[in-house]
């Protein structure tokens, strides 16, 4: 059974269209785009309750938007926000001002204040893990934050100093949390890998060497038919990552698994499509004002986002112990 229905498709078509009004190129997110998908699409409080005013969809609804995010490339808290206002809203925090767009939330799974994702733009933090088992809260407000310079260039960084930092714990699953990043993470990757896979066929179609298309040649076609492959096979993963957290009946170690599963083949593929679009572009690819490259700092930025795929395969290889001790 497909995982996108048609009004997905029409969730996917309105995202797209107001993210290509953004300015593709810009470095830092762009505040007044942030409230148009707040006012207009929800994006913040989209499976947020409708009684803590949110709109009551799933992680199938996020998967959309995460992919749109990721194939546009977009400077975004969207992620991060995303995240922290699911565990504010499970902790009955008010979470009515993320959901207008008036306040950024952002999450990490560090207790230590080093290198939060949008902890440079973020007014309150969800840390996850701060002890065993605890999910807090802080108020960022009076927190001496010092931006960061990262390689990927549309998502900033924060350290912040949180060691005078009052905080307050939460009611919030940790463990959903993890699960639920690497799974939207998996799904800005599958749209980012998406596009880049698009762009490379295009140019192959248009970059005449020899009197032919470079498509042509057989080298490149066969990279483009290897970059595919890599591609449906990641989002297979991702897909099925995405429906188990949507099925309530999904087990806490089931979802773990397949978005551990997720986020190793879909950081590989992304990592993997962008190089090879670069490669794909000859020497255009390698410039500067070329879009491959901010693609590419993406992906490897991304692939150290919320952990390393090493732990993740670690962790995997745990659940197949587990698994076969079970049998």
């Amino acid at each position: 059974m497909p995982l996108y229905a048609s009004e997905h498709e029409q969730l996917r078509a309105s995202v797209r269209g107001l993210l290509g009004t953004a300015d593709p190129r810009a470095d830092g997110y762009d505040r007044a785009l942030w409230r148009r998908l707040c006012d207009e699409l929800g994006v913040a409080g989209l499976a947020i309750g409708e009684e803590q005013g949110g709109s009551g969809y799933g992680p199938v609804e996020l998967a959309v938007v995460a992919e749109e995010v990721g194939r546009a490339n977009l400077p975004s808290p969207f992620l991060t926000t995303t995240l922290a206002g699911l565990a504010l809203a499970a902790g009955g925090e008010d979470v009515g001002p993320v959901v207008r767009g008036d306040r950024l939330a952002t999450v990490s799974f560090s207790s230590d204040g080093r290198h939060v994702v949008d902890g440079d733009v973020a007014d309150v933090l969800v840390l996850v893990g701060d002890t065993a088992g605890t999910v807090t809260v802080v108020e960022l407000a009076s927190v001496v934050r010092t931006p960061l310079t990262t390689m990927d260039l549309t998502r900033g960084q924060a350290h912040l100093d949180l060691a005078d930092a009052p905080r307050r714990t939460i009611a919030a699953d940790p463990d959903r949390i993890a699960a639920l990043a690497v799974t939207l993470l998996a799904c800005e990757q599958i749209g980012g890998a998406e596009r880049v896979l698009e762009m490379s066929t295009a140019y192959a179609t248009q970059r005449v060497q020899f009197g032919r298309p470079i498509g042509s040649f057989q080298a490149v076609k066969h990279l483009l038919a290897d970059m595919l492959v890599e591609l449906e096979l990641a989002r297979s993963a991702q897909q099925h990552a995405v429906a188990l957290a949507a099925d309530p009946a999904t087990t806490a170690p089931e979802l773990d698994a397949a978005a551990r599963t997720a986020h190793v083949a879909c950081t590989r593929a992304f990592v993997r499509l962008t190089g090879d679009a670069i490669r794909a572009h000859g020497g255009i690819g390698y410039t500067w004002e070329h879009d491959a490259h901010r693609y590419f700092r993406r992906a490897r930025a991304s692939a150290v986002l919320f952990g390393s795929p090493a732990d993740d395969a670690d962790r995997l290889a745990e659940h197949a112990g587990l698994a076969r001790a079970a049998s």
